[in-house]
Parts: C-alpha cells; sequence; structure tokens
C-alpha cells in the first residue's frame, strides 16, 4: 500500500531514473556477462537450435506495431551468446523513444491494452523468449501478462510462452548453458515473425509441454521442458485473469 502510494505522487520520469539507476547497479555489482556482439556471420552456426514463426495480427495502431516489431527484431538479429553469458532485452533493443525511431503501438499495460511509443516490442521479446526456451536456454527474467486478452483465434503464441517487457522494470533475460556460443535469427517478412537460435555444433533436442486449466475466470498455465534424456523441469506456473468474452 506504502508503495503504491509514493508511485503515486512520483513522477513518471524520477520513476524510470530510479528504476533504470537501480538496475544498472544491481547488474553493475554482478559478475554476469551479457551478450553485446552481433558481427558473426550465420555460416560460422550452421545448426538450427530452435525455431519460431508467429502471425502478426492486425488492430489498432497496426502501422506503429509493425514499425516497432522490425525495429527491435532488426536490433537482436545476430545477437550471440557465449557460454555463460546472458541476452538481454533491452540491453540490445534499448530505450524505445521516438527519437530512437520507434512509433506508437498497440500495448498491454496494467492488463489494460492501449497505445503507447514501442508498442508490440512485447511480441518481439516473447518470441525470442520461446525460441530460448526450445533451444535450451535457461530463463532468469521473465514476466507473464497478467491477463489473458486474447481468445483462440486471435492468439499466436501459445498462453505460457508469453514474456512482457517494460522499459527499465522488466526484461527478458536468457542465459546460455551451453559450452558453445549461439546466435538469435530475426526475420520479419510482411505480416509475419520469425526467430531461430541456431549453433556451431548439435545441441540435445528440447521438448516443450504446456498444461492450461481454466476455473473461475482464472487460467492457470505450467510450462515444463523435457530434454532429449528424459529430464523434465518446470520452466514456469503462470495465472492469468480471463476476460470475460475470451
Amino acid at each position: 500500500m506504502l508503495r503504491k502510494m509514493v508511485r503515486a505522487v512520483t513522477p513518471g520520469g524520477l520513476r524510470v531514473a530510479v528504476a533504470q539507476a537501480r538496475r544498472s547497479w544491481r547488474d553493475g555489482g554482478s559478475s554476469a556477462s551479457f551478450a553485446a556482439r552481433r558481427d558473426a556471420a550465420p555460416g560460422d552456426f550452421p545448426h538450427l537450435v530452435s525455431e519460431v514463426l508467429q502471425e502478426i495480427k492486425g488492430g489498432a495502431l497496426l502501422e506503429g506495431k509493425l514499425a516497432n516489431i522490425g525495429l527491435g527484431a532488426a536490433r537482436l538479429d545476430g545477437a550471440v551468446v557465449a557460454p555463460g553469458e546472458i541476452l538481454s532485452f533491452w540491453a540490445l533493443v534499448g530505450r524505445p523513444s521516438a527519437a530512437a525511431g520507434f512509433a506508437v503501438g498497440r500495448s498491454i499495460r496494467g492488463g489494460v491494452a492501449g497505445g503507447e511509443i514501442g508498442g508490440g516490442l512485447c511480441q518481439v521479446s516473447g518470441i525470442a523468449y520461446e525460441a530460448g526456451l526450445r533451444a535450451g536456454l535457461r530463463v532468469i527474467e521473465r514476466h507473464p501478462h497478467s491477463r489473458d486478452l486474447y481468445t483462440e483465434a486471435e492468439r499466436f503464441t501459445p498462453l505460457g510462452l508469453d514474456a512482457t517487457v517494460v522499459w527499465p522494470y522488466r526484461d527478458l533475460r536468457l542465459l546460455n548453458p551451453y559450452e558453445v556460443p549461439v546466435r538469435f535469427g530475426f526475420v520479419v517478412n510482411e505480416r509475419a515473425l520469425t526467430a531461430s537460435v541456431h549453433a556451431a555444433f548439435p545441441l540435445p533436442p528440447v521438448a516443450i509441454e504446456i498444461e492450461r486449466t481454466d476455473q473461475g475466470g482464472l487460467r492457470h498455465v505450467q510450462v515444463r521442458r523435457r530434454t532429449g534424456e528424459g529430464a523434465t523441469e518446470t520452466i514456469s506456473d503462470d495465472v492469468y485473469e480471463a476476460m470475460p468474452d475470451a
């Protein structure tokens, strides 16, 4: 309650500056190493580890959404994550602002659909999350949406595989646990978005299992990952508020 009261009387710009400073301070005090290299040739990573294709749905503010998805995907395309390094969405995409070329697109904030600078980037973070998950990368930070705003006909990714990002509060971070580097690839083609992960050598196969239960206006979704060796780990256990017409 006290935190909400303080936020209500604190200017938005100051809250953002404080959040950015706090995250920078935590990152600077840790031993984490973040991926920054994007100059590797695709031919150096010939083995496809995972690939995800999503349709870019229409709707309000579509032009801005398409522009933001294209810009975000371009800044992530070719990112190389060395062994032990972390892919940070915001470290590579940067702050979404008009000065950086981002437009007003459809966004979901607090479970409510609206429009803001950078709207649509959550589809880029979500597909990066799913591609990384299917490639066996370790999840360091990921945030689900609080509400399921889509009907099954409107859904562009399975519920439970979404990853919302809010600069600088919520990031997507994936760690490479392998002894070889991996490379992310992104392609935007008309109304489709593709994300892939490649490696210089073959990596163990990974299967994703999703279990969903609807009860009392809530949707419980558990995501598990199973390796080729038969080991299973629970990746997430999320609860979404279902919209009345969803």
